[in-house]
């Protein structure tokens, strides 16, 4: 017996995680056509990890699942009298994930990790297991993945701190000694009120079909805000809770 058989699951883990160093994030997660952020891919993980394990003789794999929430989410959105409903699928799943001495299967290592799926058909579960185990392994073997968020964030917070405050734009601007409206940005326009039957509502939490009934009947600054939510907001994964309106 050569002295690789020797190690206990600790030993050989040990070993495993000082070869693996990092895995880079190059799956792409488009958010809209404007927002996006980098993820590490399960492929990634596998193709980083399954070398290292066939050295070292340890065989991973989830031993046992077990669903903590499972749920359907209904929201409503109602226009012209009509009510519509879409229903997502939250899964949330808690998995084992054993990690066994291929020379002495007695000798294992168990890990729970947690994972979450939301989809509007029938991929939640697979994306709570995957989340799962690819978390597993990251944690496991202590795989790096990129910078530190937290350091990232104090980042942030030390150039916001020393960075001079902007004077807010006002809805108007001195031009050669005319006054001109500046364009709506997309954030003002969300916070937009139009007063229907007594009630306001924020024109950022209506829906398509809603802000195409606001468009029809609004003029002025209500109408180019309906306009601007209408063409900007829904190429967006900003996902503000829609309201009814009463329109008759």
């Amino acid at each position: 017996m050569n002295e690789e058989n020797k190690l206990n699951i600790f030993q050989r883990m040990l070993k495993a995680t000082t070869e693996i160093d990092r895995v880079a994030k190059n799956l792409k997660v488009d958010i809209s056509s404007r927002q996006s952020y980098k993820a590490v891919a399960e492929a990634d993980v596998l193709e980083a990890v399954k070398p290292i394990e066939e050295k070292y003789g340890i065989y991973s794999y989830p031993y046992a699942r077990n669903i903590i929430k499972d749920e359907v989410i209904t929201t409503k959105s109602t226009f012209d009298n009509k009510t519509t409903e879409k229903n997502t699928m939250f899964m949330r799943i808690a998995t084992v994930y054993r990690f066994v001495n291929v020379d002495n299967p007695q000798d294992f290592i168990d890990i729970t990790t947690y994972g979450d799926g939301v989809d509007t058909q029938d991929k939640a579960p697979g994306k709570a297991m995957t989340y799962a185990d690819k978390y597993a392994l990251l944690k496991a073997y202590k795989i790096q993945t990129g910078d530190d968020p937290d350091a990232e964030a104090s980042k942030d917070i030390r150039k916001a701190e020393n960075k001079p405050v902007a004077a807010k734009k006002t809805a108007t601007e001195q031009v050669d000694g005319k006054t001109e409206e500046t364009p709506l940005t997309l954030k003002e326009a969300m916070q937009e009120r139009i007063e229907i039957k007594g009630t306001e509502y924020r024109l950022g939490a209506l829906n398509p079909e809603q802000l195409d009934w606001v468009i029809s009947k609004a003029s002025g600054r209500t109408k180019e805000a309906a306009e601007l939510i209408k063409r900007e907001k829904f190429k967006s994964a900003l996902k503000d809770e829609q309201e009814e309106i009463p329109y008759n």
